[in-house]
């Protein structure tokens, strides 16, 4: 039986349904799917999103720091011998790397890289960034997240027959599911808890850190609350600047610091808000808007993950300007007109494209092609 052998820095929560079905998918085609995962360093602390799943073998990882930067050692030199296929993601600091594109050439096994294929949160001409070019190229195959990520690897000369864009994804269905099974009485029970009053709520769903721009989704808040007195702003997550949403929570009632949720615990808390408030660093969190019918307004930030290729400009959400003003300024047209009905629609219509089904399957057949290529 051929052994497909993922290695993963640390296993968050919402890949567990992928790694479970496509372990299935391939088992139908006499494949056998492991996975090697680690823990990141005090990443549970930080983001609350690290899992464990019963079948794959956990190796911690060993963290090295050289100035500023982070290397990670994963020691399962052994548990990677007899693979068929490996696949790992291209992260610079991501030591055991080096070594299977080294000796692919000698092994008798194929190596596959997933993911952005660039630190999207960087300068695109920065010195990580044109290392990380360097490396796009010491694979077997190429699992892109999406076909903007196939269009970067394409202009750096990898060939594109070597390409699977497997469309990143979370499990939409039972979000979607779950979210349409809600009644009025446990929505209106959450609203009255927190004392949200009307239609116009907004939301924050996702990790805390500086690229998520939590300052400016705060001031943002301030002046939306200024022009809208029923506005109410939610936030779920942890991280390393939750401690601001905590403060403002406490200052301002309108102001609800729910803390990390996952799965299907998120549900009605969408449910009972209108648009998700995400200015920077949009990533799955945009499978979200489209599974729980809450339109994400968004920036034209640099720093957006590949998944904001999902979004389609005033259909299933909204692109403003880089600016506060222009942020403010789109949000409150949005609410003043009822503008989010139609962009709730058009999430609707979006949410069937982008499932982990369809991952899976994409998945699949990258690596049926790859072993026969």
């Amino acid at each position: 039986m051929k052994k497909v052998l993922f290695v993963y820095k640390y296993l968050p929560q919402y890949r567990i349904d992928f790694f479970q079905n496509l372990k299935e998918e391939l088992l139908n085609d006499d494949i056998q799917l492991e996975l090697i995962y680690g823990k990141s360093k005090n990443g549970n602390e930080l983001r609350g999103d690290e899992v464990d799943l019963p079948w794959a073998t956990y190796v911690p990882n060993r963290s090295f720091k050289i100035g500023n930067s982070e290397l990670v050692w994963q020691p399962c030199f052994r548990k990677v011998k007899g693979a068929t296929m490996i696949i790992v993601q291209p992260e610079i600091k991501l030591l055991l790397n080096y070594y299977l594109m080294i000796s692919r050439h000698f092994q008798k096994y194929k190596l596959g890289f997933w993911g952005h294929g660039r630190n999207m949160q960087g300068a695109p001409n920065s010195l990580r960034n044109k290392f990380n070019n360097v490396l796009l190229n010491k694979c077997d195959w190429w699992f892109a997240y999406t076909t903007g990520v196939k269009g970067y690897l394409l202009s750096h000369n990898y060939t594109e027959r070597n390409i699977t864009v497997v469309q990143n994804a979370i499990d939409t269905f039972s979000l979607s599911y779950h979210y349409n099974k809600l009644t009025d009485s446990e929505v209106n029970a959450l609203k009255d808890q927190l004392g949200i009053k009307g239609d116009k709520t907004g939301i924050y769903c996702g990790a805390m850190y500086r690229e998520k721009r939590i300052d400016f989704i705060l001031e943002a808040c301030y002046k939306i609350k200024g022009e809208i007195p029923e506005f109410n702003m939610i936030f779920i997550g942890a991280g390393v600047e939750a401690d601001k949403v905590k403060r403002a929570s406490e200052a301002n009632k309108w102001i609800h610091y729910i803390g990390p949720k996952f799965g299907l615990d998120r549900v009605v808390y969408f449910k009972v808000s209108t648009i998700q408030l995400m200015p920077s660093a949009v990533g799955l969190g945009i499978l979200d808007s489209f599974a729980l019918e809450t339109p994400i307004i968004t920036t034209d930030s640099p720093f957006h993950g590949p998944e904001i290729d999902y979004l389609e400009n005033n259909k299933n959400g909204v692109i403003t300007k880089n600016s506060l003003e222009s942020y403010v300024e789109r949000i409150l047209n949005i609410f003043k007109t009822d503008q989010y009905k139609d962009l709730t629609q058009g999430c609707k219509s979006s949410v069937s494209l982008y499932t982990v089904e369809v991952m899976v399957k994409n998945f699949k057949d990258g690596i049926l092609s790859c072993l026969n290529n």
